[in-house]
């Protein structure tokens, strides 16, 4: 065959955004670092966020907002088996899913391995620390079975800072910042450090040796052993990053800025008034009084003036008012940009972010909800697939392999179609109205076009269709036995009849 000859590409003007000129001439990204230069970055970015979030309004209030919206008081599973893959009859699936749910409303109460917390706490704990910290970790653990627990799974909550590579396998290439993972990269175990000393979070752990660190495996057969779950926002990431990290500068600034207003107005409402002897004089009134500084030994000078009172100065005093110009005209307009900044680095409103809806009408702040609303069920989705659903799926199967849960006759065995017999659907908080009578009227008409249905709608509303129908069922069945009941109309000739009698 004749060799085919390759056209010389055309030749291409010089980006700047490739190049060290103009202003972006000092720009030098940093290379990428080491496992152990990403790992120091990450604990020192999860001891700032833990800082902020504990001391800082903004950012208190950020990942409250979207823990609150996202979870609120819990995702609830209403159970959705498909009776036509199983074969078998709509009322023997409607009869297996009220068993399903009855089992998994007994265990909720018993998720938690200290018995502190219910399921729904663990949901709102593991979201709210994804986002302080950019992961959660949750250990999937066995409890003795007794009649008082018939389902012995629990999950135990761990603080993500406890998850480190051991000082004596630093060097081990498939041991990345405190995950061991296998050839293609899926994580196989991770290590937690469990030091014999009495744990505190103020503890040094990154001198611990592996005989100190528990190694716990990512799935024990088809199961989880370990919930370590975070957003991955990039390609081959180990470990999660929290969602005030783009915007950390941001918060600790304002919050230091508003801090030194704060001071300021302090010290200038405290020293009100500063009196000048314009002639000297080594001689001070009596009613002033005078304290010694205990480290320098210096005199300073005052006096306590009440409310109200009027003085008249002494020969050669000259008062002073001092007088706050702070904050300046600027800084409520200038702090205003600097939190929408921050609600941007969150990916959320300013207006959810400050809870301030003043400067808003219908039209913007239902456009500003719908757009905070597109990120919660973004995390209430993710939570959903990563976490919720696993466990209502091994809540299921230990109560089929306990004998608590019966298939219908001919169904197919539960191994045989596990996804079938745990399909669910995860009901969250309402989102709310900003004015309810438009919003419950154009939920109307899409329910008389048939754009939507009363699932979805009560889905919306935060309620279970078949629990809102088995209500609405007992209600009208009671409503009947005290409503009066229209007298049948006679016909004409008993009317007749009647008439003639009386005559």
């Amino acid at each position: 065959m004749k060799a085919i000859r390759i056209a010389t590409p055309s030749r291409r003007i010089s980006r700047n955004s490739g190049a060290f000129r103009g202003s972006l001439s000092g720009w030098r990204p940093p290379h990428t670092y080491s496992h152990e230069q990403q790992a120091h970055e990450r604990i020192l970015t999860q001891e700032r966020v833990a800082d902020l979030t504990a001391n800082d309004w903004a950012a208190n209030s950020g990942v409250n907002a979207i823990t609150t919206n996202a979870i609120g008081t819990g995702l609830k599973p209403q159970s959705h088996i498909d009776c036509k893959r199983l074969a078998i009859s709509r009322d023997a699936a409607l009869e297996l899913q009220a068993e399903i749910e009855a089992i998994w409303r007994d265990w909720t109460p018993q998720a938690h391995v200290r018995g502190m917390l219910h399921f729904e706490d663990l949901q709102f704990l593991g979201l709210r620390t994804m986002l302080r910290m950019g992961e959660m970790l949750h250990l999937p653990v066995m409890m003795p079975v007794v009649p008082s627990r018939k389902i012995g799974l629990a999950l135990q909550d761990v603080l993500p800072a406890r998850l480190r590579t051991p000082l004596d396998r630093a060097s081990e290439p498939y041991i990345v910042d405190g995950v061991q993972m296998g050839p293609y990269g899926a994580p196989e175990y991770y290590w937690l450090a469990t030091p014999q000393a009495a744990f505190s979070r103020s503890m040094d752990m990154s001198g611990l040796g592996s005989d100190q660190f528990t190694r716990i495996p990512a799935r024990v057969g088809h199961r989880p052993g370990c919930f370590h779950l975070f957003r991955h926002n990039e390609e081959e990431q180990v470990r999660g990053d929290s969602v005030l990290q783009p915007g950390i500068n941001l918060f600790r600034h304002l919050s230091d800025s508003l801090d030194n207003e704060l001071i300021a107005q302090v010290v200038t409402a405290s020293m009100a008034t500063f009196i000048a002897r314009e002639e000297g004089g080594p001689a001070l009134p009596d009613y002033a009084r005078g304290e010694e500084d205990e480290e320098s030994g210096e005199m300073s000078y005052y006096e306590d003036i009440k409310p109200g009172t009027v003085l008249y100065g002494n020969k050669n005093e000259k008062p002073y008012i001092i007088e706050n110009s702070r904050p300046s005209p600027n800084f409520a307009a200038f702090s205003e940009f600097v939190l929408r900044a921050m609600a941007a680095s969150l990916d959320m409103p300013y207006e959810v972010l400050a809870k301030d809806f003043s400067k808003t009408n219908y039209s913007s702040a239902r456009a500003a909800l719908l757009e905070a609303w597109r990120v919660y069920i973004l995390y209430r989705s993710w939570l959903t697939r990563h976490y919720c659903q696993p466990v209502w799926s091994m809540v299921i199967e230990e109560a089929w392999l306990a004998g608590l849960l019966k298939l219908p006759s001919g169904a197919p065995d539960f191994y045989d179609a596990p996804q079938l017999y745990t399909q669910a659907i995860w009901i969250g908080p309402s989102r709310g109205y900003v004015d309810p009578v438009k919003e419950i009227a154009a939920t109307v008409t899409a329910l008389e076009n048939r754009l939507m249905t009363y699932s979805e709608a009560l889905a919306e509303r935060g309620r279970d269709f078949e629990e809102v129908m088995d209500e609405r069922e007992e209600e009208e069945a009671r409503l009947a036995k005290f409503t009066p009941q229209p007298t049948k109309p006679s016909t004409f000739k008993e009317q007749k009849e009647e008439k003639d009698a009386s005559v």
